[in-house]
């Protein structure tokens, strides 16, 4: 189809404002078919993490990216084609269900428009139609998502698949150099399939992508013909209407309404403290599926299973646990399970596949059938403390579960490479909250947060000079008068329910027997003292009921235990922020005030431990200002005081 178009000036460059003359580019481009595995081997070329980022914890990613595209791909792609004359120019169309934009353009600057007979109805038609000639097809077929297109589509238009595969490729290591994991795989010229696993994250992205079309002030460029991704599922509920006698808080019902209205998929961070497993067991209740729970250690099986039974009645015997303990599992409606028991298991079967029998460590049959049964026979996914997900030896269970309901909980999605494993299987975080907006409502404990520098000793920064930087570690650690400051703060009315952690085993016991021969009563909580979970257990409730009332730590109670402490002193640790988070919501049960306090070597003496500090501070979770202004005036000015008084004694 072809018009006249008649230009009162001249030269004709001037056109070039929105109809690009130089297109010698496209005619590569228009003659091949799409590869996906072209596209991966260019995302390998990629430096930076900074967009890889964004695409996994931005939301709107997919929008913004599409809505880019098609501003370039209006400006860059030649829709016209024309034969240049002196006066009137022919144009042929190329996309005339577009061209109605250009020529409203057009006679906006003076053009005078010459339409053959019929053209002008026929545009308008096409206007509204012409779009349905560039098809694509996005539907589930056989528990996967195919995705297809025709010729014409193929012909122009995908290049949109650039933006799908950066949005789709996820690192398969915390490594920038790592290579990606699979998950599209091209089945025909012009169609190809996402792996289960991933296909919950490619809904989202061509959810976006329909929203922003329809949203478009401008004419559609293609037919996009989306059916959202809907894999079978086990069609066995529970036999009665489910039981509760819970009130979700404001912000926990947000959360699974969110998590509803995102097709039963997303990620939920809050803070410790915060009750994020009445979240998952209110998604048991409304779902009413076979539902699988994933925790990183046996006391949170016990957790899980006291408050599952405390919120919709379920007994413990009708719980399903699949640990190193106990594998009883087959015929229950909710199976809890380890990250780590579970993903061994699944290393095993990739070895009996691979047939790497020297790997497997279990009997081959027994692997099979277990993994058989964990594959593909339940409804629903809670991943406990998901960050978990991260380490390389458990991704595979994200990976290889056909599990199409999925819920990740967590305090501690941090921005990095790995982190996106996460939000690529379990789904984007959809809700979060941070410990100000909690504290002000009165669901959680203010937090009194203070760094208390410590002195070295003569002695200290003799052994300093002479060993140099291989000492600073053990130095900052045991420095003397960390031991003055923790006795400080441990006979002060101030404090009551303590957790102390150090980063070393010997240190710990050094700190234990300092505070003993100084008569304070402690008790130090490590993998030597405590040989089983029936000790451990009873030390705990020893804790809770205030018959102890000071624990010394070396990396126990950082998650998922219910200990509520009031203070945390942290003597020595490592950069990880995810670590300082947790240990902070181990005091932040709510009608208290929660303190934190910080041992740091004097940056003036030795820098070393105020660079460790600094990476794991926390400010921008736990707001410093906010936490403020909700402390009590008459019980800051107490704990000010009390480390004023401290650090006096330290320096003088």
């Amino acid at each position: 189809m072809s018009f006249l178009v008649d230009f009162p000036w001249y030269p004709f460059t001037k056109i070039n404002a929105w109809i690009p003359i130089r297109r010698s580019h496209y005619k590569k481009e228009r003659s091949r078919s799409l590869n996906v595995e072209d596209y991966f081997e260019y995302l390998k070329k990629e430096e930076g993490s900074e967009e890889y980022d964004r695409k996994f914890f931005y939301f709107s990613w997919v929008g913004e990216q599409f809505r880019i595209w098609e501003r370039n791909w209006r400006k860059h792609n030649s829709y016209w084609e024309h034969e240049r004359t002196h006066r009137p120019t022919k144009f042929i169309l190329q996309f005339p269900h577009l061209v109605q934009e250009d020529i409203q353009l057009l006679q906006r600057t003076g053009v005078t428009i010459k339409y053959s007979p019929g053209a002008k109805e026929k545009l308008q038609s096409l206007s509204t139609t012409g779009h349905q000639e560039y098809t694509l097809i996005v539907e589930s077929v056989e528990n996967k998502l195919r995705i297809k297109w025709n010729k014409a589509f193929n012909t122009w238009f995908h290049t949109l698949f650039d933006i799908f595969t950066r949005y789709m490729a996820i690192r398969s290591e915390d490594d920038p150099n790592a290579d990606y994991l699979t998950c599209i795989t091209q089945v025909g010229e012009r169609e190809i399939e996402v792996a289960f696993w991933a296909a919950f994250r490619a809904n989202h992205f061509w959810r976006m992508v329909e929203k922003s079309i329809k949203e478009s002030k401008t004419n559609t460029l293609f037919d996009l013909q989306y059916a959202q991704f809907t894999p079978k599922l086990d069609k066995k509920v529970w036999k009665t209407e489910m039981q509760h006698n819970y009130e979700l808080r404001s912000y926990q019902q947000a959360g699974i309404e969110k998590w509803v209205e995102n097709q039963e998929f997303g990620t939920i961070q809050l803070p410790t403290g915060a009750g994020k497993t009445i979240i998952g067991i209110d998604a048991i209740r409304q779902v009413q599926q076979r539902t699988l729970i994933l925790v990183p250690n046996l006391a949170l099986v016990d957790q899980w299973i006291s408050q599952i039974g405390q919120f919709i009645g379920i007994e413990p015997s009708e719980i399903g646990i699949f640990t190193g303990q106990k594998k009883a599992f087959r015929q229950y409606q909710i199976v809890i399970s380890t990250f780590q028991l579970l993903a061994q298991y699944l290393q095993d079967f990739h070895a009996l596949e691979q047939k790497e029998l020297e790997k497997v460590s279990r009997d081959k049959l027994l692997v099979k059938d277990t993994i058989g049964f964990f594959t593909d026979k339940f409804g629903l996914l809670i991943a406990d403390e998901s960050h978990h997900i991260q380490a390389e030896t458990f991704r595979h269970i994200a990976v290889d579960l056909e599990i199409p309901r999925r819920m990740a909980l967590s305090a501690t999605i941090e921005k990095t490479l790995h982190s996106s494993l996460v939000v690529a299987t379990m789904g984007p975080i959809i809700h979060k909250i941070n410990y100000g907006l909690l504290a002000r409502e009165g669901f959680i404990a203010p937090i009194y947060s203070e760094r208390i520098y410590i002195p070295l000793t003569s002695e200290e920064k003799t052994t300093i000079t002479q060993k140099g930087k291989s000492s600073h570690g053990k130095v900052s650690r045991e420095a003397r008068y960390k031991l003055f400051a923790i006795h400080k703060l441990l006979e002060s009315p101030l404090t009551s329910q303590t957790l102390v952690f150090t980063s070393r085993i010997n240190h710990a016991k050094a700190i234990h027997k300092f505070l003993k021969e100084r008569k304070i009563a402690s008790t130090l909580l490590t993998g030597e003292t405590v040989l089983n979970d029936k000790e451990f257990n009873i030390l705990l409730d020893k804790f809770r009921h205030r018959e102890i009332n000071t624990l010394i730590l070396v990396k126990m109670l950082n998650e998922g235990f219910d200990a509520p402490a009031d203070t945390i002193i942290i003597v020595s640790g490592t950069k990880n922020r995810r670590e300082q988070i947790q240990r902070v919501g181990r005091a932040t049960r709510p009608g208290k005030v929660a303190k934190l306090f910080e041992l740091v070597i004097d940056p003036m003496e030795l820098k070393y431990e105020y660079e460790v500090a600094e990476a794991r501070s926390i400010d921008d979770v736990i707001e410093p200002h906010v936490q403020d202004m909700l402390l009590p005036r008459v019980e800051k000015r107490a704990l000010n005081k009390l480390v004023d008084d401290i650090k006096l004694f330290l320096y003088e």
